[in-house]
């Protein structure tokens, strides 16, 4: 009977792990050498409806002498549609920075004036089955630069078939590289190098990246400038620094009673590790109530232990993965109101050390 028992269990096993294994979500990007103008094709295999769909390519444009440049994602057909779709940009070193995209005859664009970096996002309607005629990036670059790093990244809600192909061409490189990095509710699927040319420039660190070559540290920043992961290279596993980002995704599965203050952030490549572990900070706001940081992991959201240091929310990490700042759905007083950021710091400190309590408890 027993012996029965245990087969029965086993069988139930390796069914779950089959399960698992055929419903897991598949991406393939082909080539990895191109010249300008040239077709990229990813293929997606396994990608169910209501999932958080990211394709973000990450470049580096040589200018040739130019003072102007363009960067184009063109005739992006898409098998399924995309619901509160976004696309967002990050170019560096320029003065001027624009994004376009142009969708079934619609044309949206926006533009920034500064220096250095400059960030963009645009929110799109809902994008259906089909093709957008391009995501074009423009710009001027900082005098002097040989180069210009480009991140352009489009999301959204995906509806459906669950299998299928996108492709698109690139124009505006004629010898330069392209990282694309495929994400789904938040985790990294694929990370291909797409070779333009005959690239000179290497392709550079994530965005946001500054390193310290005398103690070893680094710090990533999130495209909004909300979080900051921060960690020593010998501290890194499984990963190169200039590899590591910090990406912002959309928020899914969350519970009816919890806000999203920040992110939610996903820390990539998946095969990342830290020890010692590095640490993950949110700038905190004194209007945001009673703050906490949660870690997103098998579709649900758990509260970690966190603390208080300054004018940021912080934890450890260990490993990859996606994470949030939020607070908790509360009728407030004019009393409570009142009582503004002390409240939330002492909030938080409190949530930390009943986390760590609990754990200790187990």
């Amino acid at each position: 009977m027993r012996k029965r028992v245990h087969s029965f269990l086993l069988s139930i096993l390796l069914l779950s792990l089959l399960v698992a294994v055929v419903s897991a979500v598949s991406v393939s990007i082909t080539p990895t050498q191109i010249e300008e103008g040239d077709t990229v094709t990813i293929r997606i295999s396994n990608l169910a409806d209501g999932r958080v769909f990211s394709l973000r390519m990450e470049s580096a444009i040589e200018l040739h002498g130019s003072s102007e440049f363009t960067y184009q994602a063109n005739a992006v057909t898409i098998p399924f549609g995309l619901n509160t779709s976004r696309v967002s940009l990050v170019a560096s070193p320029v003065t001027r920075a624009g994004i376009e995209a142009s969708e079934e005859g619609t044309i949206k664009s926006l533009g920034k004036v500064g220096s250095g970096s400059i960030t963009i996002s645009e929110t799109l309607s809902s994008i259906p089955p089909g093709t957008i005629n391009y995501i074009q990036a423009t710009g001027i670059p900082e005098a002097g630069s040989n180069s210009v790093d480009i991140m352009l990244e489009l999301s959204g809600t995906k509806q459906g078939p669950d299998s299928g192909t996108i492709t698109f061409g690139i124009e505006g490189i004629s010898d330069g590289s392209a990282r694309i990095i495929v994400l789904v509710d938040g985790a990294e699927v694929t990370n291909q190098l797409v070779r333009i040319g005959s690239p000179v420039v290497a392709l550079p660190p994530a965005s946001g990246m500054k390193q310290d070559t005398d103690s070893g540290m680094f710090t990533i920043t999130s495209m909004d400038g909300k979080a900051f992961l921060s960690a020593t290279s010998s501290s890194l596993l499984h990963a190169d620094p200039e590899n590591i980002r910090l990406i912002q995704a959309e928020a899914a599965n969350i519970q009816k009673d919890w806000i999203v203050l920040s992110g939610p952030y996903i820390v990539t490549p998946a095969s990342a590790a830290f020890s010692p572990p590095a640490e993950l900070a949110f700038l905190l706001d004194e209007s945001q109530g009673v703050p906490f940081i949660a870690s997103y992991t098998a579709g649900a959201w758990t509260i970690v232990p966190s603390r208080v240091a300054g004018s940021s929310l912080s934890i450890d990490v260990s490993q990859s993965g996606q994470y949030a700042m939020m607070t908790f759905v509360e009728e407030e007083t004019p009393a409570a109101k009142s009582a503004g950021g002390w409240v939330a710091l002492i909030g938080a400190g409190l949530i930390g050390l009943l986390m760590v309590f609990l754990r200790r408890r187990v």
